[in-house]
């Protein structure tokens, strides 16, 4: 009797490991099909969440807690709802800095890459970026603060505190970066994010996690990432 549950347990297993890989497969295939960066029509985002939702329902809930090897390392936004590959405003980028926010053109994010550390506390997401000319390759870094919940297993707690914008080869100078921001010469490239105990850490709920792959869900947004290492 107990042989035989054992081999049903298998069985079981057996089915929700291939039901988990065929949902990623299609996952992974329909991103594929809409490289980062690319614009995504309503009708796109739409099949991507479906799909990712597909996915999350053949595993279980995240425990981060317990999972911290798996989250913990340096990932790969292959997408995400709000955007954050492709074509952005230059004023809303550098508004938190002193002086900014009231001209520039726009700039593109080419790859977005996030380094989460939970036993050290530490988050930060690196934007690869360049403006919209294409002359002047730039990082947008910001770090943070990176807590697991402890009241809602599967969330990550984020409080950002720094924010630096930094070229990205070394033939652009600071005054070339500057410029091409919208910003006067004497103007920071690095700000301290103010810190207000009384305003709680944004949270990221993570849905799905495995050796590779991980989905995170926000107010409004899905974001998809893949582990580098």
């Amino acid at each position: 009797m107990l042989l035989r549950t054992c081999v049903l347990s298998l069985a079981l297993l057996g089915v929700s490991f291939a039901e988990t890989s065929t949902e990623k497969a299609a996952l992974l295939a329909l991103l594929e099909a809409h490289p980062a960066g690319q614009p995504v029509s309503e009708a796109v985002a739409a099949r991507i969440d479906e799909a990712a939702s597909a996915l999350e329902a053949t595993a279980p809930t995240p425990a981060l807690v317990d999972q911290i090897a798996t989250v913990s390392g340096l990932w790969t936004n292959l997408y995400s709802s709000q955007g954050i590959v492709g074509e952005i405003d230059l004023k809303f980028m550098t508004r938190t800095l002193p002086g900014g926010g009231q001209k520039g053109g726009k700039a593109r994010s080419l790859t977005v890459l996030q380094e989460l550390l939970p036993e050290q506390r530490f988050y930060r997401n690196m934007m690869n970026m360049v403006t919209s000319d294409g002359e002047v390759p730039f990082l947008y870094i910001a770090t943070a603060d990176l807590g697991l919940s402890t009241s809602v297993g599967n969330d990550l707690e984020v409080a950002f505190h720094t924010i630096t914008f930094a070229p990205a080869s070394a033939d652009v100078s600071l005054s070339q970066l500057r410029q091409a921001l919208g910003l006067a010469e004497d103007s920071p490239l690095s700000i301290s994010v103010p810190q207000d105990p009384k305003r709680p850490p944004s949270t990221s709920r993570v849905t799905y996690l495995d050796e590779d792959l991980r989905i995170n869900r926000g107010k409004d947004y899905v974001a998809i990432l893949r582990k580098v290492r």
